[in-house]
């Protein structure tokens, strides 16, 4: 009897997409807590002899650990769905060298070896190796690379950003692609609707609700520091779900191609 294989595509994608979730929330929790001004209880405990930091902290001084906190939430969580976001690629890869491996063009053996070595590449090299190899590829792998190097710098750098993160660019630039939600007039006038104004906004010739898929980036001078507004962060975690998905659809696409009969699989389309 041959060799049976699961190839687990959904599966594969969860790694990636339960990565982002729990940044998503992550980053809500504390970046809003870090924004909040009524949110100042910096102490673990209030029993004197194990605080490291009074209680009678200035103003300035607590203004300070909340920035802190939230470079610090946000290296964290940007690493976390990086890191998901690269072993969700390791598993696609694993998935599609043995489908390469059966189709006769090589053994197990060799499957695992090529497996270590893309275990220990960036993220970028793995989205460049899984499109060399399979035709697994991603329509923006340039602002996944992005991202990465944005997580380096929060996570290596605090934030700073250094030669490391421009290389051999004037400034760092942070790219992904966003969502505007807006509200359009007759004569073509658009007002976003995240801007829209508390009494609400009187079209008095009518008007439509629009979306639209748009370029975002934010642009840092060496030397300065990394920061992300929270629609930033939160449109970031949606980019990286959506490429998740695109990327599983291609892989499937490889596996079909091949002759592999996807059972109980679904491809997803968002």
């Amino acid at each position: 009897m041959a060799n049976e294989y699961n190839l687990d595509f959904d599966g594969i994608l969860e790694i990636a997409l339960k990565g982002v979730r729990r940044s998503s929330v992550f980053m809500g929790l504390g970046v809003n807590a870090a924004l909040d001004p009524s949110n100042s209880n910096y102490q673990l405990s209030h029993i004197t002899r194990i605080q490291v930091i009074p209680d009678d902290a200035p103003q300035e001084a607590l203004e300070h650990f909340k920035e802190e906190f939230k470079i610090w939430i946000e290296a964290c969580a940007l690493r976390e769905a990086t890191e998901s976001f690269a072993l969700f690629l390791d598993e696609l890869h694993r998935a599609c060298s043995v489908i390469h491996a059966v189709k006769g063009n090589g053994s197990m053996e060799e499957v695992s070896e090529k497996q270590s070595k893309f275990a220990k590449e960036g993220l970028p090299n793995k989205l460049n190796i899984l499109e060399q190899r399979f035709g697994v590829t991603s329509a923006h792998s340039g602002n996944l690379s992005l991202i990465n190097r944005a997580r380096n710098c929060l996570t290596h750098r605090k934030g700073l950003v250094g030669l490391e993160d421009i290389r051999d660019q004037p400034k760092f630039t942070v790219a992904w692609r966003g969502l505007d939600l807006f509200v359009e007039e007759p004569d073509g006038t658009k007002s976003d609707l995240g801007e829209i104004p508390e009494g609400g906004l009187l079209l008095e010739n009518g008007g439509f609700v629009g979306v639209e898929f748009v370029e975002r980036s934010r642009t840092f001078d060496l030397g300065t520091m990394l920061s992300l507004s929270p629609r930033d962060l939160a449109e970031i975690c949606w980019f990286l779900a959506k490429e998740a998905k695109t990327i599983t659809n291609s892989a499937i696409s490889y596996a079909q191609a091949n002759g592999v009969v996807m059972n109980q699989v679904t491809q997803n389309k968002g």
